[in-house]
């Protein structure tokens, strides 16, 4: 595959550097690259990339943050194995690099794999855990929350009913990893949410109860993601405020509704980890007591039609209490 063979659509969400520069040098030196440029930011990813859909022309969508970096075969391989499967979504596996804290994990499976055995998984370990907290965290409510690796080696998992095989929805919906058909988003009217975490999310698994088959490549890493969390250059959802706890939540509640509307009955399996995930993030966060009401009128009126077991009944009821002790030491040092 040559570049000539890709359009490319680069979209500068009103950035204060030179993006603007830079992929305007790139939109003059190449016909088929594509320069928008947006006069007001809009907030989140989800916006430039619904602009970005309705733009693209090709048969097929691949999606890239400013802070992720596909390899050079990336495209070649995901177009030929769509191509050649009876597929509607194809996906590789990344490489988390924080190097900030000098840290590379690959991204989380559930099937047993072969590849990079000296990372870590991306999966919920915070870095500013520590000793007997850390422990606890990673090997019991880790663990519970994930459940067991699959023992299923293979190069490729090919899924061809996700109702009967839900297990691949463990992995992280890394939008960047992942290549679509142009013409199942067009047809479903799927587009990101307006959310600034977990929009990806939501698209995907639209996108996936719409699919006749998903393929994991298991074994391949085909993008590095790039941490931005240094105190400076921090992405937008590493900014902890109420923006991010908020819409994470709403998105949260959004996934669970679309899983009722296709009838999935086991939406614990995709939404626990993010909720215990949520929890790590609200630890973090420092709201007011009215933020706190409304965050805790949005956990209360999920968990009224959340597709829950016991560990997803008892995340909510976490949340719940861990909202309604916030409160109470405001009210406290009040």
């Amino acid at each position: 595959m040559d570049l000539d063979d890709i359009e490319v659509i680069m979209i500068n969400d009103a950035s204060t550097d030179e993006s603007g520069d830079i992929i305007n040098a790139y939109s003059d030196k190449y016909e088929n690259f594509i320069a928008i440029h947006l006069n007001e930011n809009m907030g989140g990813a989800y916006g430039p990339r619904n602009i970005g859909l309705k733009k693209a022309t090709g048969k097929y969508i691949m999606f890239l943050d400013s802070d992720d970096s596909y390899l050079n075969n990336t495209c070649q391989l995901l177009y030929d194995k769509i191509e050649n499967n009876n597929v509607d979504i194809v996906f590789g596996r990344y490489l988390r690099i924080d190097q900030y804290r000098n840290l590379i994990q690959k991204s989380y499976t559930p099937y047993l794999d072969e590849i990079y055995l000296e990372y870590d998984d991306d999966i919920l370990n915070p870095s500013n855990m520590s000793g007997l907290i850390k422990f606890f965290w990673k090997n019991l409510l880790v663990k519970m929350v994930y459940g067991k690796i699959i023992n299923k080696k293979s190069e490729e998992i090919k899924i061809n009913c996700l109702l009967k095989d839900p297990t691949i929805l463990k992995i992280l919906p890394s939008i960047w990893t992942k290549i679509f058909r142009k013409e199942l988003i067009e047809k479903y009217s799927i587009e990101f949410p307006p959310f600034i975490s977990g929009e990806d999310l939501n698209f995907i698994m639209e996108y996936y109860f719409n699919t006749n088959g998903i393929l994991l490549l298991n074994n391949d890493i085909i993008c590095n993601h790039y941490v931005r969390d240094e105190a400076e250059n921090k992405s937008i959802t590493k900014k902890i405020g109420f923006k991010l706890v908020y819409d994470s939540l709403k998105a949260y509640y959004e996934c669970s509704n679309l899983c009722n509307k296709y009838n999935f009955k086991k939406t614990y399996i995709l939404l626990n980890p993010f909720l215990l995930n949520w929890i790590m993030i609200f630890l973090s966060y420092d709201g007011n007591i009215e933020e706190n009401k409304i965050l805790l009128n949005e956990v209360k009126t999920m968990k009224k039609e959340y597709n829950s077991n016991l560990i997803g009944f008892l995340l909510l009821n976490s949340i719940i209490l861990l909202i309604n002790l916030s409160n109470i030491k405001k009210y406290l040092i009040k």
